[in-house]
């Protein structure tokens, strides 16, 4: 059993934790019915309710997804840069260890949960087996949790992981504490995570979970001072309150859905004439109600009444429910700033320029998510340096893939303006969105070509026929400034 009566202890951290993380569980786990489609039913007439429920899961249009992956195709981190008293080799040590973690498709796990959630966590910790390449997860935000220092949100002053071990069929949760880790596992056996609903969080619940690492189930923090628990919030307040992308339109999702099961009713029950009669018996000898009248193209009905009339109603009309689902659809594109093609699908007669300005609101928000998620990264990148003993300077920065599509020629011209402003060939090409690793590929490329089109310019001084790739070239006399050319260039090299 663990003391949870001494504030600030790791045992008061994890049930003061743990009832924190439930209670943020019922808000994601609506969010996440929503960006899965799994929306609640649309409601509607009793009746068509009751007869119609499979058209109700009909109804159910999912478009709050597409607002999620809207930003997330175009957050990519493409490279480091360690700031002003950083190298090139500081650049590409940060940028192994995020290639030895996976994190070209990590990243984009973290960045479509804090879109989301409104929030998502990044663990790093040491790797045993090298210790130059320390481990960084995406965790869930259903499983992680955090408590920022009051003086600055950004900090992360206590933070807990739990899960559900479907092996041993118990509950373990750790407490991440400056200076110290702690290791808990429930006491009794849970065949399903979802088993326990009441009292989770309590001090009899929980007991310290020993190993012979950790007999007392409390390990050193490798980071000192320092929680390896990195948040990612998305859309903060100024208390470090995160907003999923989509939560501020679900009312409009809701409407969207309610319209269209309007519709599907409307199809299923008035969208073709209904026939009347009047003065026609539709009673049997018996006194049965009976249906005289079946229709058919090859059927001609007759009646003795001489008074007996027919006609029909007109079919409903559905246009107004899709002027007003179209109407709905707009209004989320403009509240969440989605390009409203992305959501419409309809791209009629629209030039380059049209569409570029559709999408400013979503660049611009991307831009800012950028900066924010860049925080976070930064953070992610300098602990995972202490682990090597790498200090990461402060100035150090992320690398994004450029958000704006452009078109070769703008690339090209861009290209021209740069260097004819004197703007040095690496600067121009990451402001033409090339990463880190293409620019390294190109640079060594260009030095090669270089030194052959030297080696080829000498030979043509000296009178000498170009050399061929991989055959014996070497020149028979020496160059104008009495070095071979096989010499300049391996003095070159």
């Amino acid at each position: 059993m663990v003391d949870i009566r001494t504030p600030d202890s790791p045992d008061w951290w994890l049930v003061r934790l743990g009832k924190q993380l439930d209670k943020s569980c019922r808000r994601y786990d609506l969010l996440e019915r929503y960006y899965s489609g799994n929306h609640p039913l649309p409601e509607g007439d009793r009746r068509a309710r009751e007869l119609f429920r499979l058209l109700q899961k009909k109804a159910r249009t999912n478009y709050c997804e597409l607002v999620v992956d809207a930003p997330r195709e175009r957050l990519k981190v493409v490279g480091f840069r360690t700031g002003g008293d950083g190298t090139e080799q500081t650049d590409r040590e940060a940028w192994k260890i995020w290639q030895a973690n996976k994190m070209d498709a990590n990243a984009g796990l973290v960045h479509t949960a804090a879109l989301k959630f409104g929030i998502s966590y990044v663990i790093v910790g040491p790797n045993q087996k090298r210790h130059d390449r320390p481990i960084i997860t995406p965790e869930d935000p259903r499983e992680v949790t955090h408590a920022s220092d009051p003086l600055d949100w950004r900090k992360v002053r206590a933070a807990i992981k739990t899960w559900h071990d479907d092996v041993s069929q118990k509950f373990y949760a750790v407490v991440y504490l400056p200076g110290t880790i702690h290791y808990y596992r429930s006491v009794k056996n849970y065949s399903s995570p979802d088993q326990p609903e009441t009292n989770k969080w309590t001090a009899g619940w929980w007991e310290i979970d020993t190993s012979e690492e950790f007999p007392d189930g409390t390990a050193n923090n490798p980071l000192g001072d320092e929680v390896p628990v990195v948040p990612f919030v998305n859309r903060p307040d100024l208390k470090g309150n995160g907003q999923g992308e989509f939560e501020g339109v679900l009312d409009i999702q809701d409407r969207i859905n309610n319209q269209i099961l309007d519709r599907l009713v409307i199809a299923k029950m008035q969208a073709y004439r209904q026939r009347w009669a009047t003065g026609v018996d539709t009673t049997d000898e018996k006194g049965r109600q009976t249906e005289p009248f079946v229709p058919g193209a090859d059927l001609l009905w007759s009646v003795p009444n001489d008074d007996a009339k027919f006609g029909d109603f007109a079919q409903a009309d559905i246009t107004p429910l899709l002027a007003a689902v179209r109407d709905d659809v707009q209004d989320m594109a403009s509240i969440s700033k989605t390009p409203p093609h992305y959501l419409l699908s309809s791209i009629i007669n629209a030039s380059g320029d049209a569409l570029k300005a559709a999408e400013t609101g979503l660049v611009s928000k991307v831009l800012d998510d950028q900066v924010e998620f860049g925080e976070s990264w930064e953070t992610v990148n300098r602990l995972a340096g202490r682990y090597t003993g790498r200090d990461v300077p402060e100035d150090a920065e992320v690398v994004w893939k450029d958000p704006e599509s452009r078109t070769l020629a703008e690339l090209a011209s861009a290209n021209t303006q740069l260097k004819a402003a004197d703007v040095p060939w690496r600067p121009r090409m990451r402001l033409l969105g090339f990463s880190p690793s293409e620019i390294d590929r190109m640079e060594a490329e260009r030095t090669a070509d270089a030194m052959l089109n030297g080696l080829f310019g000498q030979q043509e001084a000296a009178g000498q026929p170009p050399s061929t790739p991989g055959a014996n070239n070497a020149p028979a006399e020496a160059s104008s400034n009495g070095v071979r050319p096989s010499d300049q260039l391996q003095r070159a090299g």
